[in-house]
């Protein structure tokens, strides 16, 4: 058993198997690099592939992660190999074990092109960086071997507006072919909104208001629902305001595009951009003659397919249209919409409720686990050590990354009893909690989006 099969020897199934797989075409690609395992022999390599071949189908990324298992326990100190099991496991849910394969990927090969791509998120999600140059060190070999990061996760490492654009380009995808010509008028304007987020979340939570508000006198409107949900109060508000509701979920990006053309849309509103479960080859297939971003994602899409950006004065100053591959439409004052018809948290003093101590200045970050990173933390625990007493509500997500917090206050000097873990709540809830909090602490970089109106509401 070796790496690969060695040079001049006979692997016709391989080769073939491996030409299918970088054309895409998963199915014809598994059964012939099975073969090729019984027939040619075992090799890491043919193992890591089918690993691929087998992650790229849904509902397989167990049987993935035991395959790239294989692959490793044949060429134990390959990085490539320990890297991509650090990404199967992410795949799979399993984040702890993968930030933990990753770096020891990392302490073979720091260039290493699967690993850098994954770890900045992954550290700060567990709290794992080490300093600030350490991510800056991260993100220079990231950009000088032209890879390209999470635009999400990349406005939290780095404040530069250039590397937001290059990077949003590198990642964009090509145009497919011609938007659709403007068509005759119809009796209305007709407008197609595409999200992932028709749900509870905060997109939602910012716009449900905004929908309600539309004029269906001279508009009429159409939903490509590109990952429906369980039931819930949001959910079921788009289906009732939608004139059309389309779940596009089985759809590929090119089929959704067409059904756009046939429903003769006229303006297409991603509400997504480039992040979870969104589909930006929608629009560089042309789902529409004008195609717009807005809301979701406070960023450059980099798509030539994309025309127009809502923003504001604030959000993109007067002369920062350079960095923005798209047109950009200022609303006179805030872009963001936020929904009048939210929960409103009673004056009640209920801090008992949520683990808060009554007589205490409580501050509280509830962004996100990626925007903190050094910088961040050690101001707050810098507050902390200027006001005797407080303490810091510290948002964890879905994980339970209290020893983590623990750690790295102690680190600080703070004694990790001022810092209160919490995770996520329903909305209403939520807007309660924040309401028991007396100061609420920012990131630098990336600031709160929907955090801050949350906090700004209740």
């Amino acid at each position: 058993m070796t790496i690969a099969f060695p040079n001049g020897f006979n692997c016709p199934l391989y080769t073939r198997a491996v030409l299918l797989m970088r054309s895409r075409d998963f199915a014809d690609a598994e059964p012939l690099m099975r073969s090729s395992l019984i027939h040619e022999g075992e090799t890491a390599l043919s193992y890591h592939y089918l690993a691929e071949i087998v992650a790229s189908q849904p509902g397989r990324i167990a049987e993935a992660i035991a395959l790239q298992k294989k692959a490793l326990s044949l060429a134990s100190s390959n990085p490539v190999f320990i890297a991509a099991l650090g990404s199967r496991l992410k795949d799979g849910g399993d984040e702890r074990e993968a930030l933990t394969t990753l770096e020891a990927a990392l302490q073979i090969d720091e260039n290493n092109p699967i690993a850098l791509p994954l770890i900045l998120r992954l550290r700060r999600k567990f709290l794992a960086w080490e300093s600030g140059a350490q991510e800056v060190a991260t993100i220079q070999r990231m950009r000088q071997k032209g890879l390209n990061f999470e635009p999400l996760a990349l406005l939290a490492y780095l404040d530069d507006p250039q590397a937001q654009l290059e990077n949003a380009q590198l990642r964009a995808p090509k145009p497919k072919r011609s938007k659709p010509a403007p068509h005759d008028p119809g009796e209305k304007i007709r407008i197609g909104y595409f999200s992932s987020d028709f749900c509870e979340h905060a997109t939602m939570h910012l716009f449900r208001g905004a929908l309600k508000a539309h004029d269906r006198e001279q508009f009429e409107f159409f939903v490509y629902d590109l990952f429906p949900r369980e039931q819930s109060e949001e959910s079921t508000f788009v289906r009732a305001f939608a004139d059309h509701y389309r779940d596009v979920s089985d759809l590929t990006a090119e089929e959704i595009a067409d059904l756009s053309i046939r429903d003769k849309v006229d303006i297409a509103v991603d509400l997504k951009g480039d992040t979870f479960k969104s589909k930006q080859e929608i629009f560089a297939c042309g789902a529409a003659p004008v195609q717009v971003s807005f809301l979701g994602f406070p960023g450059t899409t980099g798509m030539d397919m994309m025309d127009y950006m809502i923003a504001d004065h604030v959000t993109i100053p007067e002369g920062a249209e350079q960095y923005y591959s798209e047109t950009i439409l200022r609303l006179p004052n805030c872009y963001q919409p936020n929904s009048n018809c939210r929960h409103i948290p009673e004056v009640r003093n209920t801090r008992s409720d949520y683990n808060l101590p009554q007589d205490t200045f409580v501050f509280a970050n509830l962004n996100n686990t990626y925007k903190v990173g050094p910088r961040e933390f050690s101001a707050w625990m810098k507050i902390l050590k200027r006001a005797p007493g407080s303490v810091l509500l510290f948002y964890m997500g879905s994980d339970d990354i209290s020893d983590d917090i623990t750690q790295k206050a102690e680190a600080h000097g703070v004694d990790p009893d001022r810092i209160i873990p919490c995770g996520a709540l329903p909305q209403a809830a939520h807007l309660d909690r924040i309401a028991q909090v007396d100061l609420c602490l920012d990131c630098f970089s990336y600031n709160a989006h929907t955090t801050a109106s949350d906090a700004l509401w209740a």
